[in-house]
């Protein structure tokens, strides 16, 4: 939108006319005040004291009396512009909808925090949160009693969703009794609960409040980080409505029908807990064929107990799965529709990666056709970690996301190059980002990497272990025959310049692209389109005039590193406390501030 052009200002004689005009209203409007001395408070050669004392007061009344105005008068018209912004041309109804939504973004216990910023963005926003009781259904351990009870009233018979969350290493009489009278004030009130999240060190002194009937909970999250050996059964008066639980480290029984009708299942016992309970467990996933996602940890497998053959879910899209008894349950869940992986490590021992492929190659039958209905790959390889990524072509192509933490990650990344290489398809482009640590000397990760093809993005990060070692690879052909080059289709290279010197680049660029060739040598790659450096001018100033020379300003930069500074900590007024989680807020503009008024 252009900007208005600038308004000319009036003359000094038409604003004089204009204040005595004001004076003059402000003189009759007190005329008949006895105790007004001046008879003429517009009279600019007044000489008495006390009569320019009030001609002094008048001209201050007028400065409010005219700013009042004109207040009122901007206000007016921001808020007809307001209505003008498509955004609030959506109906009521609407727009709560999309509050909902960000706010599902927050974590409970921000939410009050986040629901006030959103509504002061204007004055129509807040009467939509204002009359929408749902967006009210929220109360945590961080609001004050006040807030509780706020928040209560204005959210009608909406479920309510309760969380409370202590940080103290153990169990305090404080945090008992604070635990307990929120659930009791809640518990007064007859309402439904929808959500109960409870971080706190045990979870047994709840158990009378806990074993109640809450036949209208859909989630339930509960984080037990003190060890207990007292195994709680919260389920037995529930009804089958559950569809999210939550579970790290509390002992609590699992065999309930209560438990029948899941779509998020994470259960996560690092610390202990679980115990010698691997039945409970194959029972649980036997009788969630519905379950949608499923994340597991801790606990170890009964090698008496003899599972089923497979458990099938075929309604699984999203899996995450950690040793020790990840492996075991990657062998036993089928889940032909998995479409989001990870699988998480803590041996070091490669044969221990090894016996993980078989179940992979079962798991993963979506590999290839999302290859066939990807737009492009991302792989993402750290020190400890190994990330797939395929983009599909459209919002209902088959996609996969598999990602394999572990201190060693290269066996399982040596494995899935493999695959690629072995699929007789034409592979999507392909886009690699080497991040901290990678080490590039191992000997087999290089060669497995030149078999990738297609790929024609590669970008390095800083705190690499010689990535001098990737370049070498790419200056020369590869193949027991030198008959191919590695990376043919590259056409685009970021590299931080931490250590790499830039000689190191110039003579990739002339081993890649200018050089004379050998006889017999395969045909040289294209020129790339774009080389990108980050790093300082130091000594090695004729090695990038050389860079300069061979390549032209198009296709070659050199950039100094950009220094971010971390976000300022967002000032929670004591309210609450920011735990990583994200927030969503909203910066009041001028424009939009009398609106809110």
């Amino acid at each position: 939108m252009e900007n208005s052009p600038k308004l000319t200002k009036p003359s000094e004689s038409i604003i004089d006319n204009i204040s005595n005009v004001l004076l003059m209203a402000v003189a009759e409007a007190n005329q008949g005040d006895l105790r007004l001395k001046c008879k003429s408070l517009g009279d600019p050669d007044l000489s008495d004291s006390t009569q320019l004392d009030e001609q002094i007061e008048a001209l201050e009344l007028a400065q409010v009396v005219i700013k009042q105005s004109l207040d009122r008068r901007l206000a007016r018209a921001r808020r007809q512009r307001n209505t003008l912004q498509p955004v609030n041309k959506l109906p009521p109804e609407l727009l709560s909808v999309i509050f909902h939504q960000v706010l599902a973004m927050v974590s409970i216990f921000d939410h009050f925090t986040s629901l006030f910023n959103v509504a002061k963005v204007s004055g129509r926003w807040w009467s939509v949160i204002d009359s929408t009781p749902s967006l009210w259904s929220y109360v945590s351990s961080t609001y004050p009693n006040a807030g509780v009870e706020r928040a209560l009233k204005k959210s009608g018979s909406s479920p309510v969703s309760v969380a409370y969350r202590s940080r103290e290493p153990e169990l305090t009489a404080t945090t008992k009794r604070g635990s307990r009278d929120l659930l009791r004030t809640i518990m007064a009130t007859g309402r439904p609960w929808d959500e109960l999240i409870l971080h706190l060190p045990t979870v047994g002194h709840l158990r009378r409040f806990l074993e109640r009937p809450a036949p209208h909970l859909r989630k339930l999250d509960i984080e037990a980080y003190g060890v207990s050996d007292t195994i709680v059964n919260i389920f037995g008066g529930k009804q089958v409505g559950l569809e999210d639980v939550r579970l790290i480290g509390p002992r609590i029984e699992l065999k309930s029908e209560a438990l029948t009708g899941l779509r998020r299942l994470e259960l996560h016992y690092d610390r202990g807990g679980f115990g010698n309970r691997t039945p409970e467990l194959v029972w649980l996933l036997e009788r969630n064929p519905g379950l949608q996602y499923f994340s597991w940890s801790g606990g170890y497998w009964i090698d008496e107990f003899v599972p089923p053959d497979t458990i099938s879910l075929p309604h699984l899209t999203e899996v995450s799965l950690k040793e020790p008894m990840g492996p075991i349950l990657l062998n036993l869940i089928h889940a032909p529709s998995c479409r989001r992986f990870t699988l998480r490590c803590n041996s070091l021992q490669e044969d221990r990666h090894l016996s993980l492929l078989p179940p992979l190659h079962r798991f993963l039958p979506c590999f290839r056709n999302s290859l066939q209905q990807s737009a492009a790959i991302s792989i993402c390889l750290g020190g400890s970690s190994f990330h797939y990524h395929c983009a599909p072509l459209s919002p209902d192509s088959s996609m996969l996301n598999f990602k394999f933490d572990n201190k060693q990650p290269y066996p399982m990344l040596e494995w899935f190059c493999q695959e690629l290489h072995g699929i007789d398809i034409n592979t999507p482009p392909i886009h690699i980002h080497f991040k901290p640590r990678f080490d590039f000397t191992r000997d087999t990760t290089l060669p497995a990497l030149f078999r990738l093809r297609n790929v024609v993005n590669v970008k390095l990060a800083e705190s690499l272990v010689e990535p001098v070692w990737l370049l070498r690879g790419l200056s020369k052909p590869n193949g027991a025959q030198r008959e191919f080059w590695p990376f043919p289709e590259l056409a685009e290279l970021e590299m931080t310049l931490n250590n790499l010197r830039i000689q190191d680049v110039l003579d990739f660029i002339r081993s890649r692209y200018v050089d004379e060739l050998p006889q017999g040598a395969p045909k040289r790659p294209p020129m790339l389109k774009t080389l990108r450096l980050i790093g300082y001018k130091f000594t090695e100033s004729e090695a990038e005039q050389e860079l300069e020379r061979i390549l032209s300003p198009q296709v070659y930069s050199l950039e100094n590193p950009v220094w971010i500074d971390p976000e300022p900590e967002y000032d929670w007024g004591g309210e609450s406390d920011f735990d990583g989680r994200s927030v969503v807020t909203s910066q009041q503009t001028d424009t939009e501030q009398s609106d809110a008024e």
